[in-house]
């Protein structure tokens, strides 16, 4: 009977971004505990805010799910991609966003 690879499922969610070459490049990180342990989906806006700096915002435009096997040690890799593009946050939003973390 064959042995069942141990699954290593990463505890980051990784966020890619479209550069205007056509080329995706990794935006940043995120774990899964900040992230109250679920996945963005499609149409999710996240906003980082600075104190004294402002915000970035980006929307989820795509996910994926990927799976890596490697047979010569029998295991596999599991972590999820968002896709992301930036977004323009209303200031007003913004300032109400900000206001309640204060």
């Amino acid at each position: 009977m064959k042995s069942v690879a141990p699954t290593i499922v990463d505890e980051l969610v990784y966020f890619l971004r479209r550069q205007d070459d056509g080329k995706y490049e990794l935006e940043g990180s995120e774990g899964l505990s900040n992230l109250s342990n679920t996945v963005p989906v499609i149409g999710d806006n996240i906003t980082l805010t600075r104190e004294g700096l402002g915000g970035s915002t980006m929307r989820v435009v795509g996910r994926h799910y990927v799976r890596h096997l490697n047979e010569a040690t029998d295991t596999e890799w599991a972590a999820w991609f968002i896709i992301v593009e930036s977004l323009e946050l209303d200031g007003d939003l913004l300032a109400a966003i900000s206001e309640n973390f204060r």
